[in-house]
């Protein structure tokens, strides 16, 4: 009796395991090889937010401009774009940055400086997509995270976008440019 129960914990275990790490592959999506070097513009839109996740509507903001900041800092792209402006050359192959946050924890300041060890810490978690901007072919995909741990004086938790925007940057940078 007891090594059937044994063997069937263990069975949901391994099941359970196996769609897990299913569910992590199916949600990131690879850039062929035929995409490297070809684009010279990308357009960053203001990300959605998933109903019932509290996030701060001037951190959206912050958020689109941290991230054309960290896109610039590759020094890939010809040309950076906003949501609805216009790129320098218009007929360029072009990439569209959208994505969703789909988890946010606001974390505490005071915690982070008193306490440490992780404690307080402010996380964004948002799924993201690359398209091609003129097609709309999702030809990249994956979930990112931004995350204040410490700081001066406990770190500012808005700077959990600037910790997203850089693993966007260089997961754009490795998808999309050969080294």
């Amino acid at each position: 009796m007891k090594v059937n129960r044994l063997f069937s914990m263990i069975l949901v275990l391994l099941i359970g395991g196996t769609l897990a790490t299913v569910a992590v592959f199916a949600q990131k999506k690879k850039v062929d090889k035929k995409y490297k070097n070809r684009y010279q513009c990308i357009e960053v839109t203001r990300f959605d937010v998933k109903q019932g996740v509290d996030f701060p509507l001037d951190w959206s903001i912050t958020m689109t401009e941290e991230m054309i900041t960290q896109l610039k800092e590759t020094a890939k792209f010809k040309d950076i774009c906003r949501e609805g402006e216009t790129p320098v050359d218009p007929n360029a192959p072009a990439l569209k940055l959208v994505g969703t946050v789909i988890e946010y924890k606001k974390g505490s300041r005071a915690a982070r400086y008193l306490v440490g060890f992780g404690a307080g810490s402010t996380v964004i978690k948002a799924h993201i997509k690359i398209m091609d901007r003129a097609t709309g072919e999702v030809l990249f995909e994956d979930d990112v995270d931004g995350k204040v741990v410490m700081g001066a004086i406990g770190g500012e938790s808005v700077g959990a976008t600037r910790g997203l925007a850089k693993e966007i940057a260089g997961k754009t940078k490795k998808e999309f440019f050969s080294s």
